[in-house]
């Protein structure tokens, strides 16, 4: 058991359970660490929990003969575990134990996983852009697929309609079984949506959707009339809302580690929050020339940030004309991989970064050097696409310096300072600083 088991440091889905008690599936630390499914009840105490092996989990649904039903995303699997954490059910052992359905597809990022009354399951298969119905063998019963960009939370409506949010996309659809787009919601810019994860259909015909980068949960009626919404007063990354029989919306705030219960008019009426950091605030940036290293061979100090890496991404190495060493990154997909450090930052003040950076065969994606500010509660205060960086670097480059200014915001209180690197190829770093 490791010391950081229980704490939720990155919270997906959220269920209030008929016992009253809140499921809530966590994704792990920033390191790709300590995904889990935790049970919580009304004074938060944590009465069950499962962890084995999950790796950046979205979705965790309980069914009625008490097991949980769990998107393990980045381990591009669905599974049933039993109240004592057995699985009992894996979509691993499809095609034979290759995982894979009766098309010859895989699954690619599933991020959530439900149950349907005839057996069959439901599952929002993201980096597929499609929502899948399969029988428990793996069959293909039905699937909507390539006409969103990378969905989230795909559900049958009361109608049998399939309710999805068009996550790139920026839209809310409604799709009959034959395909046609019966209703939606969001012009596909990102002013009415920005990165929608989750829209459910209201018994009152209304729709709710969470509208991550826009930092809010709206309610929309079927002509698009915002008939309520909250907004958070900071950079919250919603993931996931559920309206309450007694009214109230239960939803989880990303970026401040909480899964909350607001009323009608807004008030917290209920919040599960245990969060620590795992990984200190220095006051300044240490091992900046990446000269020392840790027993397992990595620099001091530095943190390598696989959680939203998508399963891929490596450390590596590399000798600048001097023959030192420095540290760099070998990726091959399109998530987001890190080297980086939190510095503590006062508001208002004028941080320079400056580093060494080279890149090598990377074909696509980019690398850059990044500073996002951090609130008191560790939450982003911007997207990370928006905070500042340095220029961009793609193919080969060799070692060029980097030089940007940026003003820490109301509210920062630290940064994580960082290497960045998506796409396929190797990106390194020396003399990383920040000044301020």
């Amino acid at each position: 058991m490791s010391s950081r088991d229980g704490i939720v440091e990155f919270p997906c889905d959220v269920e209030r359970l008929a016992n009253g008690n809140t499921l809530i599936t966590d994704a792990g630390d920033e390191a790709g660490d300590g995904s889990e499914v935790v049970e919580v009840d009304p004074s938060g105490r944590i009465v069950w929990r499962y962890g084995q092996g999950l790796r950046f989990a979205h979705s965790a649904k309980r069914l009625g003969n008490g097991n949980t039903l769990i998107a393990d995303t980045t381990n591009d699997r669905v599974i049933e575990v039993s109240a004592d954490g057995q699985v009992v059910f894996s979509t691993d052992d499809w095609g034979g134990g290759t995982g894979r359905l009766s098309d010859g597809s895989h699954l690619h990022y599933p991020n959530k996983a439900r149950l349907l009354d005839d057996g069959t399951l439901l599952i929002t298969d993201r980096n597929n852009d499609r929502a899948v119905q399969a029988a428990r063998d793996g069959r293909v019963v039905w699937q909507y697929a390539g006409r969103v960009k990378h969905p989230h939370n795909a559900q049958f409506t009361a109608a049998g309609h399939l309710l999805i949010a068009d996550s790139d996309g920026h839209r809310a659809v409604e799709v009959s079984r034959d395909g046609r787009e019966l209703w939606a919601y969001g012009d596909g810019s990102t002013n009415v949506l920005n990165w929608p994860r989750d829209a459910d259909r209201l018994p009152s015909g209304n729709t709710l959707i969470v509208d991550s980068k826009h930092a809010r949960v709206v309610e929309v009626t079927p002509d698009g009339r915002v008939a309520w919404e909250y907004v958070a007063d900071h950079w919250a990354n919603f993931y996931d809302a559920d309206r309450l029989p007694n009214g109230n919306t239960l939803m989880a705030s990303q970026q401040h580690q909480a899964v909350l219960e607001v009323d009608p008019a807004g008030r917290v009426v209920w919040q599960f929050r245990n969060y620590t950091r795992r990984y200190p605030i220095n006051d300044k940036l240490l091992n900046c020339k990446f000269e020392e290293v840790d027993s397992a061979g990595a620099p001091l100090h530095w943190v390598l940030a696989r959680r939203l890496s998508e399963g891929g991404g490596e450390l590596t190495w590399t000798q600048n004309a001097a023959g030192k060493r420095c540290p760099g990154l070998a990726f091959d997909r399109s998530g987001a991989f890190c080297l980086q450090q939190t510095r503590r930052v006062e508001p208002g003040k004028t941080y320079r970064v400056s580093g060494l950076v080279k890149a090598e065969a990377l074909k696509s994606g980019f690398a850059c050097v990044q500073i996002a500010f951090l609130d008191a509660d560790n939450g982003q205060l911007c997207d990370a696409t928006t905070s500042p960086r340095s220029d961009l670097f793609s193919g080969d480059t060799p070692w060029s310096r980097v030089l940007f200014k940026a003003d820490a915001p109301p509210g920062a209180v630290a940064a994580d300072v960082r290497l960045f690197i998506n796409g396929q190829g190797r990106a390194f770093v020396d003399e990383l600083f920040c000044f301020g």
